[in-house]
């Protein structure tokens, strides 16, 4: 715990070299000079790194309310193998839990989307003293190596009590995909590829049940999204076969 509030201190200490906006609100990213971050575009943040075992790079959200917006997703890629470890850091420059999220990158020069979902943590942490989070690469050893993050969103958690049993079958789907739901309905279906590009959607009239056919499509890992009135109701990945 002491290592990482030394490593807050010492990246606050440093200037901004990046800021990517968003819709609602600036993403500042924080590093010493052993991180070297370049805006390539609004969206995107190449991260270049020859780093100590233990540090790590920052991302302060400013005024969000993560009691509200408790799940971030982003597009990652990096073309070496590589651990990613990101925390979860208060106003007061703290880890709030042990719980860490851990996304082993297998080396591509695809990106992968990557959702995290912290919201899961209400019952242990306060979620509205949330202010930074902690990018971990290769957590523990020293390395090099070059980093592609882009997209990043927050959006509402997505809970078993507001998307009363809302099933998408079959995942795997080779030709027509179902949408059904027991106490939501829904009127609009997003699919997106994992460069967080729009592959399909498809607005239906207010309903509980929907068949999907998607055999057109290129086999390959997507994300999904059902809507009710623009609120998002369900998101997920989708493997079509």
């Amino acid at each position: 715990m002491q290592h990482t509030r030394l490593i807050l201190i010492t990246l606050l200490s440093v200037l901004i070299f990046a800021t990517v906006p968003t819709t609602a609100q600036n993403f500042q990213w924080f590093a010493n000079d052993h991180f070297q971050l370049t805006e390539v575009s609004d969206e995107t943040l190449l991260v270049a790194y020859e780093k100590q075992p233990w540090e790590a790079f920052t991302l302060y959200l400013g005024e969000v309310d993560f009691s509200k917006n408790t799940v971030m997703s982003f597009l990652v890629q990096s073309a070496t193998p590589a651990d990613l470890r990101i925390d979860l850091m208060d106003k007061e420059g703290n880890q709030v839990t042990e719980i860490s999220t851990k996304i082993k990158l297998e080396g591509s020069t695809a990106f992968e989307l990557v959702t995290y979902d912290f919201g899961k943590l209400a019952t242990e942490i306060d979620l509205g003293n949330i202010s930074h989070f902690h990018f971990y690469l290769n957590p523990g050893i020293k390395a090099t190596g070059e980093l592609v993050i882009k997209n990043i969103k927050l959006s509402e958690e997505v809970t078993t009590k507001n998307r009363t049993d809302v099933l998408v079958f079959p995942n795997p789907v080779t030709d027509i995909l179902t949408i059904k739901t027991t106490d939501q309905s829904f009127d609009e279906i997003i699919l997106f590829d994992l460069q967080g590009r729009v592959i399909a959607r498809k607005e239906v009239p207010t309903t509980s049940y929907y068949e999907w056919p998607l055999g057109y499509l290129p086999s390959g890992i997507y994300q999904y999204q059902i809507k009710y009135q623009t609120e998002l109701i369900e998101v997920d990945r989708l493997l079509i076969e």
